[in-house]
């Protein structure tokens, strides 16, 4: 083989083992957190704990408290809510949305918002017991 194909190789080699480093793709890789820009949407499941780049804002989902909203492949008369429980910086506070609902929270000089809920949407995944909760969610400065 020559040297080129071999470097290569060699090269293609430790892109993998860096990337396969962390193991389970789902967890933390080396315990940092993920970090989120501040106004912009972002995603984050339950039990997740994110750090928002430009702000003092770590955020966990920490608590679904309610989900009755209408499944995406279901007719129903009402949108129905959900409500989750977050944690900012050691403060709980409570979010929602759906059916007459207020989906923000203020922190010191932000805004928290509860936008949508990404996972799940549909009525088998939420007939599925072991689903884990993702919701988007967006931080703006006041």
């Amino acid at each position: 083989m020559g040297l080129k194909i071999m470097m290569k190789m060699w090269n293609v080699f430790w892109v993998l083992v860096v990337l396969t480093s962390c193991g389970d793709p789902n967890e933390d890789c080396c315990n940092e957190l993920k970090k989120v820009t501040l106004g912009e949407p972002f995603s984050i499941t339950q039990g997740e704990t994110i750090d928002v780049d430009s702000s003092i804002i770590e955020i966990t989902f920490t608590q679904l408290i309610n989900d009755s909203l209408c499944p995406e492949d279901v007719e129903c008369v009402t949108q129905g809510t959900l409500t989750i429980k977050i944690d900012i910086n050691g403060t709980e506070k409570t979010l929602s949305i759906g059916d007459n609902q207020i989906p923000q929270v203020d922190y010191k000089n932000y805004v928290i918002e509860l936008q949508q809920l990404v996972y799940p949407t549909k009525q088998s995944q939420k007939d599925n017991g072991n689903s884990t909760y993702a919701v988007q969610m967006l931080i703006t400065r006041t």
